[in-house]
């Protein structure tokens, strides 16, 4: 095999190991934009859950008699305290998800810089060994 050869099967190789460790990390941020979207998903149905419970605390209220009128507005403050916990949990989970996908795609980052880094170092090794073949 010559030089040449063998210097195209490490560009060819180096190459093909940069494409696979591009995919992985499309891959990583993908899945952790999955999880952000479900998140987001889960947030928006929260916070229509807390409209309806919204909306049917005040449809109670205008039905309520003026007794039932102090029931009417702690069931509301109770919804609105609920809806507001639902929504806080799902921003922290939100929050959580983004931050692990970015530990994820940081961390595939470095493996492709350790990885490209390597076959470098590789490739200019047999480099170095075919010119002191050469000169030899």
């Amino acid at each position: 095999m010559t030089t040449e050869s063998t210097l195209n099967d490490l560009k060819n190789k180096a190459s093909e190991l940069g494409d696979d460790l591009q995919l992985k990390a499309k891959e990583a941020q993908l899945e952790g934009e999955k999880a952000l979207d479900g998140a987001k998903h889960k947030v928006e149905e929260l916070k229509l859950e807390g409209e309806k419970a919204l909306n049917e605390a005040k449809h109670e209220h205008a039905e309520q008699h003026a007794e039932q009128h102090a029931e009417t507005k702690d069931r509301l403050e109770q919804l609105k305290a609920e809806a507001s916990h639902k929504f806080d949990e799902a921003k922290v989970k939100a929050a959580e998800l983004k931050h692990e996908a970015v530990e994820k795609f940081d961390e595939l980052k470095v493996q492709a810089t350790e990885k490209f880094d390597e076959l470098k170092k590789k490739a200019s090794d047999t480099l170095h060994k075919f010119k002191k073949d050469d000169q030899a």
